[in-house]
């Protein structure tokens, strides 16, 4: 088939959404240990745990709300990869 404009701009959009994946999943590393280091700090200090918790409810509904919009996005560019990835088959 023959290569047009579109082609080029779904093989842009392609290489971003990889770029974006990349650096998604580095960023939920980080969270994880992130997560796994304040388990550690809070193991013998659970009153401080409970009292900064419920100083930071609001934060932390925040918080968890924009990760599982994180995770949503993360997982619909995972999708839109692959369907690029059939789409520019087309055009080889």
């Amino acid at each position: 088939m023959n290569k047009d404009s579109f082609f080029y701009s779904l093989r842009d959009r392609l290489e971003f959404a990889k770029d974006y994946v990349n650096g998604y999943s580095i960023h939920l590393k980080h969270n994880a240990f992130k997560k796994k280091f304040n388990r550690e700090f809070y193991k013998d200090k659970k009153i401080l745990f409970f009292l900064t918790n419920i100083a930071n409810l609001p934060i932390n509904i925040y918080g968890y709300i924009k990760e599982l919009r994180g995770d949503l996005g993360y997982k619909k560019c995972l999708k839109e990869i692959e369907v690029l990835q059939k789409e520019l088959k087309i055009y080889d």
